[in-house]
């Protein structure tokens, strides 16, 4: 299967994009807080607060639909998705209104049907076993992580193209102002349904593809044709104007150099936006086993995933997306920035830390957030910092 254009933009591109993105940050500051002097004290409070955690000058924006991203789990621009993200984080870092911390993704796992055996799924205990969210659920769900203020929701499973036409409902209802993604092994992602989605609003796919090789990808997920499912499925969502992404669990047996860089040349051809990195955890079908990474593979994800997303030799690259990285330096779990919602509705830190603090149905969202916010994340999603990101730049 041919390549399908780029999506990256660098250069004198990017510059543009840039400022217009800080422009809008600060209209939507001016805006929201009415006098100069506090919009430029809530703009200097962002800028303050995102400092110590930049790990460098970003060389290139992911372009699809009209709009520009630069991170994964943030909005593109522009949008109203973004201009609520940005209202979301004036608010958190400037403290001017007194306004409770909003969330900015949730993750809603809405079926437990999957066709798919994968190694590491987080849902193994769950698979196919009968449903117990209905439509009117994920729309209550949904709703309820709105009002909290979420400008990003990706739609999890199981395989959520399983529940084809209840995804359509959800994106519709969730109208212009947040972004959905879908998570999906690209099983059943035609160029029809691709058509569909972004009609109904969809801003991307993250497609899981675990090798670079086909037949080790197709035994990974337990699935022949796996690997060509994904092939099929990027080309179908680039070509209707969706973002795309890769989402790479990096085992002990992947991790290596050479297995990087010429996943990230697959991911090139394919004309993804994004790789994110998920590291295995012992949780789900890994519950029980020894399958965490070692101090030198988290070191070599790391030096990747900085060089790929900030080494000039890199800018036709997709930008890669290290959730972890962040993680190790501070839990953006549990109802700080994201949470998860599983398949019965139980509301949890995140996928991996399989501790419910309580439901996001029948009004209980917000109660249940305090829970969450007060317990916060047992396991912390990782430990301390393997490397400098000083050392790394």
């Amino acid at each position: 299967m041919s390549a399908i254009s780029a999506p990256m933009v660098h250069g004198v591109h990017r510059r543009v994009v840039s400022a217009g993105i800080w422009g809008r940050l600060c209209w939507v500051a001016l805006r929201s807080y009415r006098r100069p002097w506090r919009a430029a004290r809530a703009v200097r409070a962002v800028i303050a607060a995102r400092k110590p955690h930049v790990r460098g000058i970003t060389l290139k924006y992911a372009r699809a639909g009209g709009r520009y991203f630069w991170d994964l789990y943030s909005p593109g621009w522009p949008s109203p998705a973004f201009d609520r993200f940005v209202e979301g984080e004036l608010d958190r870092w400037s403290g001017l209104r007194n306004k409770p911390t909003v969330l900015r993704t949730a993750i809603v796992a809405i079926t437990k049907r999957c066709p798919l055996r994968c190694e590491h799924c987080c849902e193994w205990e769950e698979l196919n076993r009968r449903e117990r969210l209905g439509l009117a659920d994920l729309r209550e769900i949904v709703a309820a992580l709105q009002r909290q203020g979420v400008s990003q929701v990706l739609l999890s499973g199981g395989e959520p193209l399983q529940r084809f036409k209840d995804v359509l409902d959800l994106i519709q209802q969730g109208g212009r102002g947040t972004d959905f993604w879908l998570l999906s092994s690209g099983v059943g992602l035609t160029v029809e349904r691709a058509r569909q989605l972004r009609q109904a609003g969809l801003t991307g796919v993250a497609l899981s593809l675990d090798h670079h090789d086909p037949a080790r990808h197709d035994a990974f997920r337990g699935f022949p044709g796996a690997f060509a499912a994904v092939e099929a499925g990027a080309h179908a969502a680039r070509g209707c104007g969706l973002v795309v992404a890769l989402s790479l669990c990096p085992t002990r047996e992947f991790v290596s150099k050479e297995n990087l860089e010429r996943y990230l040349g697959v991911a090139e051809r394919l004309g993804a936006a994004f790789v994110q990195l998920l590291e295995p955890r012992a949780v789900g079908h890994y519950a029980g086993r020894d399958v965490e990474l070692s101090a030198e593979q988290l070191q070599l994800l790391e030096s990747f995933s900085l060089r790929a997303t900030f080494d000039p030799a890199y800018r036709s690259s997709p930008l890669v997306a290290y959730a972890s990285f962040t993680q190790r330096r501070r839990c953006l779990g549990a109802g700080k920035r994201y949470l998860y919602v599983d398949t019965d509705g139980q509301v949890l830190p995140c996928p991996f830390c399989r501790h419910p603090a309580g439901t996001a149905l029948g009004g209980g969202l917000e109660t249940t957030l305090e829970c969450l916010r007060a317990a916060g994340c047992p396991r912390e999603c990782g430990s301390t910092p393997t490397t400098s990101p000083a050392a790394l730049a």
